[in-house]
């Protein structure tokens, strides 16, 4: 019985033995695992997780594959776009060295009174040809002139930075090998990376702001040639309707008997539009003489401002004859602006010659504004 005892614990030996060695060899390397953390620290783990490198790298591959695709359909326009900035950038440039130089030449001549008395002289005695322009620069001066000086000097700013890390970065050789690193890429990858460079020199905060300023002075110009136009057309209509009134009563059935019958239909649309197109014609006109008077006043004012300052500063009048709350100032204001009208108004509103060269760029800025308006319309 003691035998049998003793091979029965035997032949269990040997089985737990058995089942042992046939376990993984991961379960019996791996060590139990063992927090280095006090007790009371797993939900902070829990709650803040690190992210792995592998994750971000992975989650930055994937979203430049994503993106990949539209930069490569992009690429040409981006191509010519930087090339055409390259071409125009140092007449740009250059043009604004000049610009800057001849300001400094002017400087003994004061150009800060010189030029708005000049801009005020146009105004007084022309400023009813150019309405839509004058009409569109006051609206921008009193809603967003001030906001966009400063926001056109941010980007000012910006561009230099970016300038500034576009030039360090064409002298960056990486791979050592005494060539440029721009000088050995593509177009495409090229603007890519100036791109990339650009992104990285320049706030867009400041940027954004910058374009918002700009864009909300725009928006007003826009607003205020809609607004005129349509005051226009509003009363255009009013008199053509009642223009056509008395036409369609006294004169249409003379021209119905005039017509030969296959055109008869005609006589009805033709009238009615045709009143309608002398009444816009005419609320234009009334337009362009209230314009008149609104430059002229304008005009005065700069033109008094400018040319009172130069006598005040020869010695000719006293420093009392600036102040523009003061009776004198005011007194010129009065009768340069009603001469100025009153010379508009005589003469049609037309330009004389040289003017009507000279003023060529403003006349052009003026019809373009005046299809915005219709286009607007």
């Amino acid at each position: 019985r003691g035998h049998n005892t003793s091979a029965l614990a035997s032949r269990r030996t040997r089985r737990t033995a058995s089942r042992v060695r046939f376990l993984p060899d991961r379960a019996m390397s791996d060590p139990v695992p063992v927090s280095s953390k006090p007790a009371g620290d797993a939900d902070e783990a829990k709650t803040s997780p690190k992210t792995s490198p592998v994750v971000i790298n992975a989650l930055s591959v994937k979203m430049a594959g994503a993106i990949r695709p539209y930069l490569d359909k992009a690429a040409p326009a981006l191509v010519m776009v930087t090339t055409a900035f390259g071409l125009a950038e140092p007449y740009v440039v250059a043009l604004w060295a000049y610009l800057q130089y001849v300001w400094e030449k002017l400087q003994p001549y004061h150009p800060e009174e010189m030029f708005p008395a000049l801009a005020g002289f146009v105004l007084v005695f022309f400023g009813g040809n150019f309405f839509t322009l004058c009409a569109a620069v006051e609206a921008y001066r009193l809603v967003g002139f001030e906001d966009t000086k400063r926001a056109i000097s941010k980007l000012v700013a910006s561009y230099k930075t970016a300038r500034a890390a576009s030039a360090k970065d064409d002298e960056l050789d990486e791979d050592g090998d005494g060539i440029a690193d721009v000088k050995q890429i593509g177009k495409k990858e090229l603007v890519v990376r100036k791109l990339g460079v650009v992104a990285k020199a320049v706030d867009p905060e400041l940027v954004a702001d910058a374009l918002t300023a700009i864009n909300t002075g725009l928006m007003a110009v826009v607003a205020t040639l809609r607004v005129k136009f349509a005051q226009c057309v509003t009363l255009g209509v009013t008199v053509g309707s009642i223009a056509h009134n008395i036409v369609s009563t006294h004169f249409e059935p003379v021209l119905l008997e005039l017509t030969p019958p296959d055109y008869k239909k005609w006589v009805g649309p033709t009238v009615k539009h045709g009143c309608k197109l002398a009444g816009v014609t005419l609320a234009w006109s009334l337009q362009m003489t209230i314009s008149a008077f609104h430059s002229s006043s304008r005009g005065a004012q700069l033109f008094a401002r400018g040319t009172l300052s130069y006598f005040v500063r020869r010695g000719y009048l006293k420093k009392t004859a600036v102040d523009e709350t003061g009776k004198f100032f005011n007194a010129c204001i009065v009768v340069f602006g009603l001469v100025g009208f009153w010379s508009q108004f005589w003469s049609g509103f037309s330009l004389p010659f040289p003017l009507n060269i000279l003023l060529l760029p403003v006349r052009f800025a003026e019809w373009g504004l005046r299809v915005l308006v219709f286009m607007l319309g």
